[in-house]
């Protein structure tokens, strides 16, 4: 169960993150998953290049736009750099740490460089572990709700993802009113 604090910052999250997509969107430019990456305003480049390529492996590109491409990372670079207190930023910090020493240990090379099998599987199974087993990881568990929030406060995830509609249905401005 979430509490208050958790449901009030994922509903910021949600929906005052335009304003901050909108901030950052354009200046980021694209990612890849596989590409050096230069550094965000809060990230390192080599933080960017790991939140891409965990971003792109667990929202891919379907029929409808990946994390990479509506730019995930950007997005949450522009969080932690304009949203987030000191105090978050560095448990984000450690939660990325650790993350990519539990990754890299298991694909056995850095995990951006790692084939897309093996990073499916080593990401899959860190995944299990932190949601079922490992109480430890909740900064994990974290980063992974930021991602998914992060890309349905996107166009590409609201409107092509969640098929969202500004007016669903037929508006007529006009219409009589009569009594039934």
């Amino acid at each position: 169960m979430k509490t208050r604090r958790e449901f009030i910052q994922g509903l910021i999250l949600s929906v005052g993150g335009a304003a901050t997509l909108s901030a950052c969107g354009d200046k980021a430019p694209a990612v890849t998953a596989t590409a050096p990456h230069n550094p965000g305003r809060f990230y390192t480049g080599d933080e960017m290049a790991l939140v891409s390529r965990v971003s792109d492996l667990i929202i891919p590109r379907t029929e409808t736009p990946g994390a990479l491409d509506v730019n995930v990372a950007g997005y949450l670079d522009g969080l932690m750099s304009d949203w987030a207190s000191a105090e978050t930023q560095r448990a984000h910090r450690a939660a990325l740490a650790r993350l990519r020493a539990d990754l890299d240990s298991a694909v056995g090379v850095p995990f951006e460089r790692a084939a897309q099998e093996a990073a499916e599987e080593a990401l899959a199974e860190l995944d299990a572990r932190a949601f079922e087993i490992d109480q430890s990881m909740e900064g994990y568990r974290r980063f992974k709700g930021w991602i998914t929030q992060a890309y349905f406060a996107t166009e590409g995830g609201a409107v092509q993802e969640l098929k969202w509609v500004a007016l669903p249905g037929r508006w007529d401005p006009s219409v009589d009113i009569t009594p039934a």
